[in-house]
């Protein structure tokens, strides 16, 4: 990749593979820029997600196609084409001249990721406008919003100097990310296709101290419902802790892990 930030969004949407995918996480994992990036990313998609678990009333597509079958088409403006010369200029700065005034350096890195999230704010515009066109006052209920509180939370914790961020593939399908910051004391799991697991099952996070294949401590936390977009915060002694793990229990928790599903060392 000749690129490798600019691979945040491919990164996000499964869209890597083979080499690509490899040299992309081996830069996740020093990069903190981009580490950054994949959780704002996974947070946005997340929340778009969401609009796609109401289902739409039946005359839906009909709308949508009569609306589109009314848009009129602009024909393009008068003088669309090159600029006119503005008189003078060419008789007095010559050609060579101009081509050797200094050209201001351009950080395209920064302008590939302008231009990046102008189209992800396009699209979040985009949906957003359909939704209360189409469908003419049909509410969609974003009923899992975290309060501000949370919100609050969840800004100083991404903006913390020391934030890592961790995504991995559970043992049994899905895939989680650990987000952490020893200096706040706080670390947040998430999930955005979390499976469901049997009544009498629950997962549950924990906290590790020492090595990870050998910890010295292992200390139960929260528990988790599978079946849906998950976040949920740690309440153990994330600065004190050197690994995070996720397992399934019986339901009501257990003492000490028992099927781990996942875990990652800080």
């Amino acid at each position: 990749m000749s690129e490798i930030h600019g691979a945040v969004g491919a990164y996000v949407m499964n869209a890597l593979d083979g080499a690509e995918l490899d040299e992309f996480e081996t830069h996740l994992a020093d990069c903190a820029t981009c580490q950054r990036e994949v959780v704002e990313f996974r947070e946005t998609a997340s929340e778009l997600s969401l609009l796609s678990r109401t289902a739409p009333p039946p005359a839906l597509k009909e709308s949508v196609m009569a609306a589109i079958a009314g848009v009129r088409v602009l024909p393009p403006e008068d003088g669309a084409g090159d600029p006119e010369p503005v008189p003078g200029v060419a008789e007095a700065v010559p050609r060579r001249a101009l081509d050797e005034l200094p050209v201001e350096p351009v950080d395209e890195l920064a302008a590939r990721r302008q231009r990046r999230t102008t189209r992800m704010l396009s699209l979040a515009v985009a949906a957003v406008t359909i939704v209360a066109l189409v469908l003419g006052g049909w509410v969609v209920s974003l009923s899992q919003r975290p309060p501000v509180a949370s919100a609050t939370a969840e800004t100083e914790l991404l903006r913390a100097p020391d934030l890592k961020a961790y995504t991995i593939d559970l043992k049994d399908g899905g895939k989680a990310t650990f987000i952490a910051s020893k200096s706040l004391n706080k670390a947040m799991f998430s999930s955005g296709d979390l499976p469901a697991l049997k009544e009498d099952k629950t997962y549950q996070l924990w906290t590790l101290a020492g090595p990870l294949t050998a910890p010295t401590r292992v200390t139960p936390d929260v528990l988790v419902g599978g079946g849906t977009t998950v976040k949920q915060w740690f309440t153990g002694p994330v600065a004190q802790s050197d690994a995070l793990a996720i397992s399934i229990e019986p339901a009501g928790g257990a003492s000490a892990p028992t099927n781990v599903q996942g875990a990652t060392a800080l």
